[in-house]
């Protein structure tokens, strides 16, 4: 699957509330906390090397798309 540059005026939505199965009403749907799992140590050096790895190969992808677009944009200004 490609991905692509956000337009502008597009909106990113963080997807962090978990709906109820059933629920037509998500206004009384109360805030979640965050959970914590207390893991072993050397399982949690390997998730925090996996999630910098990830987080680094997704800056790697989007950055460049996305310095580009706000150069263009900046320099568009600037003729203007």
């Amino acid at each position: 699957m490609r991905e692509r540059a956000m337009r502008p005026g597009e909106e990113i939505y963080d997807l962090v509330d978990v709906v109820e199965e059933g629920s037509r009403d998500f206004v009384d749907i109360p805030e979640k906390r965050t959970r914590v799992a207390l893991v072993n140590p050397n399982i949690q050096e390997e998730l925090i090397q996996k999630v910098m790895e990830t987080t680094e190969k997704v800056a790697r992808e989007m950055f460049p798309a996305i310095a580009e677009r706000i150069i263009r944009e900046e320099i568009d200004k600037l003729k203007q």
